[in-house]
């Protein structure tokens, strides 16, 4: 069976209902009471009160009558006895006047009765008519004043008045002891309906503390004590149906909700925590971050300005660590980095701050006399260069480092946190510059230098966007036929101030720029445009830079452009570098593998230097392979260079792959070459990089001494 349970609205209202019903009732009780009272009462003033009055005034009537009779049979004079008889006369009127009140006053209604009065009234009235109809003169009247018939008939009408008026006083006797019984009566019913509204009242009292009052307070201590903060506290009324019982799981639900906010609390402070930590900390190697060295030395320089100290900056960026990581992977490469932080805090004293600043670089902050500044850089920065030049082991696998270090002292190079780290960063590049594993202190010139690159930068960025960087193109020649294979194409810059400047300057900066793809569809479709004039046999090799084999468009941009300039795909030959390869392989392989699907030939620039790998060689399906122009170079005056090249062209051979030899500069080594069946050979020998012009004559007078040979 299902319990029915009344909300606490529904109790609340069936209490205050039953309490104004029992209040409504004492009421209603006491107003018909007091109406009953109130009639009685007014039964008492207006009839019986009234009544008795009117009889007693009705006996003094009477006895005014009487006594202006008397004063009538003793008159002495004509004019006294009229004045008795005329006052007489209105005694009498009014006697009949208070009769006819009287009746009126009870009307219907139980009263005491006069009849005996009225019949003695009558009798008395018609003796007195009667004898003072008989009375001759005065003298007779005199004689009757012995005669009692007509006093014994007053005596007997003024006995009636009296007994009425008694009958009336008893009467109202009786109506007012009905009064007071009914009062009596009302005040007790009152008396006890008053006690059990208080019996009532205390009972919803008692009912409304144990449902309402104490629930509430029991709540309200819980939420307390959550407001305190105490949030594993037990909420009361819980298990109820009404609504304390909803106000109590809205707050359990509260409490559940104020339970979970602390513990993301503390979550969001431990977060917090580790989040100061890590903005002062590098995550990886433990070492002080940027932000903190530049708050470090922000306060040397305060030190340094206040004469008690110098500084000096090292900035510390290791050589060559990005292809180790590529190809070692970024977990050895994180360990490598530690290591090279644990080295830097070895080398350094334990007074200076060793951070890292991101990526490879690292920087060293010391303070110290302005005496011996210069000197305890110079020994620091040597000892951490040694440091990082000890071969690094993990696990199995061994690397060997060297790094670059840039130096700024203050207050020399300058009293502010942005030009001592600009000067660090400057002597850093020019040790880089310099051959590596060296550091350098700055110097103005340096600054100088850089400038001078913010204006290559500038002066670049205007020539590819004008077209300036033009394309030249140096022979490629079958060993076997002594014809010109094709032509590679080389870009070529000059400036109308800075002169002709080298590509081993300008295609570097094009590439730390981002505007090395700009450049190379520039010269690639000047140079398609171009090459039409030779014919179908004579191919263009071009170069695409790692940072351009990274576009998974590379392939559709390229035969794009082939089409645009309707240059057949058959005729160009793409040349890639070893490390191009490295940084996403499967990219690189799906590009190659569309472009070689169009006709497009794929050569791989350089072999013999850097990271070779025979995986690449069987890995990737290349055309022609060509061999590093520094063996070849080497074969003149090295015979190791010259069987390292010889090895190269047998694996080759062997593989299937053509062969290029760069840097032939000699008829001996064009003929070792040869020889060993290399295929094609480029260099000096056969012509250096050429505007088209030339070119062209180059490729008419070949044609010509083949058609004489």
């Amino acid at each position: 069976m299902t319990s029915f349970r009344f909300s606490l609205q529904a109790q609340l209202a069936l209490f205050i209902g039953a309490f104004l019903a029992i209040v409504l009732g004492l009421a209603l009780l006491s107003a018909q009471s007091l109406r009953v009272v109130d009639a009685k009462t007014d039964a008492l003033a207006s009839k019986w009160i009234d009544g008795t009055r009117i009889l007693s005034e009705l006996a003094d009537r009477i006895s005014e009558f009487r006594i202006q009779e008397t004063y009538r049979g003793l008159a002495e004079t004509e004019e006294e006895r009229i004045t008795a008889e005329r006052q007489a006369a209105e005694h009498r009127i009014v006697v009949e006047e208070l009769q006819r009140d009287y009746f009126a006053l009870f009307g219907a209604e139980p009263r005491p009765d006069l009849s005996k009065f009225s019949a003695a009234l009558a009798a008395y009235l018609a003796a007195h008519d009667a004898w003072i109809a008989k009375e001759p003169d005065v003298a007779a009247i005199r004689a009757a004043r012995g005669v009692t018939a007509l006093h014994q008939l007053y005596r007997v009408a003024d006995e009636a008045a009296d007994a009425a008026i008694d009958e009336l006083r008893w009467s109202a006797h009786a109506e007012a002891e009905t009064a007071a019984r009914v009062t009596e009566g009302a005040l007790k019913v009152t008396m006890l309906a008053s006690a059990l509204a208080l019996a009532l009242a205390a009972w919803l009292l008692f009912r409304v503390k144990e449902r309402i009052t104490r629930p509430l307070a029991a709540i309200t201590a819980a939420l307390t004590e959550l407001a305190e903060g105490k949030s594993y506290v037990a909420v009361p009324e819980i298990g109820r149906d009404d609504e304390i019982g909803v106000m109590a799981k809205s707050l359990d639900v509260f409490r559940a909700n104020a339970q979970a906010l602390e513990r993301a609390h503390e979550a969001t402070r431990a977060a917090q925590e580790h989040a100061q930590i890590l903005a002062r900390q590098d995550s990886l190697t433990g070492l002080p971050n940027r932000r903190m060295l530049v708050a470090d030395l922000h306060a040397a320089i305060e030190r340094v300005e206040d004469g008690a100290t110098a500084c000096a900056l090292l900035f510390v960026d290791l050589d060559r660590f990005k292809p180790i990581n590529d190809l070692e992977g970024h977990r050895f490469g994180d360990a490598v980095l530690c290591e090279t932080a644990r080295r830097l805090r070895q080398a350094s004293r334990k007074s200076d701050v060793v951070a890292r600043l991101g990526g490879d670089e690292f920087a060293i902050l010391m303070e110290m006399t302005p005496a011996t500044h210069m000197d305890q850089a110079m020994r620091v920065a040597g000892r951490a260069l040694a440091a990082i030049a000890e071969p690094i082991e993990i696990g199995e696998r061994r690397v060997e480092l060297s790094a670059s270090i840039g130096v700024s002292l203050c207050p020399e190079n300058g009293l502010d946190v942005s030009t001592l780290l600009r000067a660090a960063d400057i002597a850093m590049y020019h040790a880089k510059r310099d051959g590596r594993g060296l550091f350098r202190f700055f110097e103005q010139s340096m600054d100088e230098d850089l400038r001078r690159r913010a204006e290559l930068e500038s002066a670049l960025r205007k020539a590819v966007a004008a077209g300036d960087i033009r394309p030249y193109y140096q022979p490629l020649v079958d060993l076997r036929d002594n014809r010109v294979y094709g032509f590679e194409v080389l870009s070529r810059w000059t400036h109308d101030k800075l002169g002709s400047i080298p590509p081993d300057v300008f295609i570097p900066l094009a590439e730390q720029i981002g505007v090395i793809a700009e450049l190379t569809w520039s010269v690639v479709r000047r140079a398609c445009r171009e090459a039409l004039q030779w014919g179908a046999q004579v191919r263009l090799s071009v170069n695409v830079s790692p940072m351009q084999l990274k576009d998974p468009l590379l392939a559709s941009r390229l035969l794009s452009t082939l089409e645009e300039e309707r240059f057949p795909p058959s005729r160009l030959d793409v040349e890639i570098t070893e490390s191009a390869l490295i940084d996403d392989v499967d990219t690189a392989r799906a590009t190659l593998a569309a472009l070689q699907a169009e006709g497009v030939r794929i050569s791989l620039d350089d072999f013999g230097a850097g990271y070779s790998s025979l995986y690449h060689l069987r890995a990737f399906h290349f055309d022609k392979v060509k061999i590093d122009r520094s063996f070849v170079l080497a074969m003149q005056h090295d015979e190791e260079s010259g069987r390292i090249v010889d090895a190269i062209l047998s694996l080759l051979k062997h593989l299937g792959v053509t062969t290029v030899a760069e840097g032939v500069e000699t008829l001996e080594v064009l003929r070792r070459l040869a020889e060993n069946g290399c295929e094609i050979g480029q260099g000096f020998y056969f012509g250096k990089a050429m505007p088209i012009g030339e070119a062209s004559k180059l490729l008419r007078r070949r044609r010509s001494d083949r058609r004489v040979a």
